[in-house]
């Protein structure tokens, strides 16, 4: 896979001079046509080039997007920092005029196999420092892996130690620090967002539980008008259902119902609630409650005898799974 480096700037490190800098400038490009491995280059910004208009500059290893001086700078900056001595800020420019969905940002191809989180610290400030009045109503922070945002801020604030879990991937990803208008119009005061101690956290083992799981009916007759396929799931000691989320648990395949209306189907939030915990089975542990569209789950089925597999996410990769039989009687319409 090739990197390519449009849109880039000079890529020659800080304090080094143009003459004779043909082997630094040969690896600067092997450095952006090689996409890392299983971790971020130059994650404390300490190395950096400059980039038109002086003095504005970027980190070394990142590709500049959306290059766009007159409206937005990049910054390799000593004024805030929480490793070594630099971090990287992108920001707009004042009095300038922006268009909804404008942005700027960093961008590094990552080999992301086996990692799990993403870990920085960013903050959001107006040009100056955290002393300058104003918000920033106009303007929205991001960090984008493979396109796909993982961590939003439009608060004005310092975010230290803020790990983001990502979605297991195989092979090479984009990482992208993003500084996005949200609003059209005039900004009057410049605005800054700042990273530094930006590093890959592997992903930890996977484990998997047994989980009790009990499917009310257990027969199903296709010529029935019923709605719903009614399943309890008892989790083991040390596990509390209160960590179930709907949304990931499936039977068979098919996803749990989930509604967002709470006062027709509160049962069906995809949290836990008074409403959605039951002792089904009477041994004095409490069960999840969720429910499943039986035409759904009769499509998955094949007539006659079935062992359905329960399945769902728990917090820290832990998965829980576990096994019922249903009997699916009728003639297929």
């Amino acid at each position: 896979m090739t990197n390519t480096c449009t849109n880039t700037r000079s890529i020659l490190p800080a304090g080094v001079g143009r003459a004779g800098t043909l082997g630094l400038a040969l690896a600067a490009v092997l450095v952006c046509s090689t996409p890392s491995a299983a971790a971020i280059f130059n994650g404390s910004f300490e190395q950096y080039y400059s980039v038109a208009p002086w003095p504005d500059s970027a980190p070394s290893s990142w590709r500049l997007v959306n290059y766009d001086h007159t409206r937005f700078g990049s910054q390799v900056t000593t004024v805030w920092k929480t490793d070594n001595q630099r971090c990287v800020g992108i920001f707009s420019r004042y009095n300038q005029f922006f268009s909804p969905g404008d942005y700027q940002s960093l961008s590094q191809v990552v080999n992301l196999t086996g990692i799990g989180r993403i870990a920085f610290d960013a903050r959001l400030a107006n040009y100056g420092g955290e002393t300058v009045l104003g918000g920033f109503d106009d303007l929205e922070v991001t960090v984008l892996v493979a396109g796909v945002p993982v961590w939003t801020q439009t608060s004005k604030g310092t975010y230290l130690n803020q790990q983001v879990n990502i979605p297991r991937r195989t092979g090479y990803s984009t990482v992208e620090l993003r500084l996005t208008a949200k609003a059209g119009g005039q900004f009057f005061t410049a605005h800054w967002a700042q990273w530094d101690n930006l590093k890959l956290i592997e992903a930890p083992v996977e484990t998997i539980i047994d989980a009790s799981v009990e499917v009310d009916p257990d027969t199903l007759n296709l010529s029935s008008k019923g709605n719903w396929v009614t399943c309890y799931i008892e989790l083991p000691e040390g596990y509390d259902i209160a960590n179930i989320d709907a949304q990931k648990v499936t039977l068979a395949g098919v996803s749990a119902y989930v509604s967002e209306d709470e006062e027709e189907r509160n049962w069906a939030s995809r949290e836990t609630r008074v409403s959605n915990t039951v002792d089904h089975d009477g041994d004095g542990v409490l069960e999840r409650m969720v429910k499943f569209d039986r035409s759904a789950v009769q499509a998955a089925l094949k007539i006659g005898d079935n062992t359905v597999l329960v399945e769902g996410k728990l917090p820290d990769y832990v998965t829980f799974r576990g096994t019922d039989a249903i009997h699916v009687t009728g003639k297929a319409k």
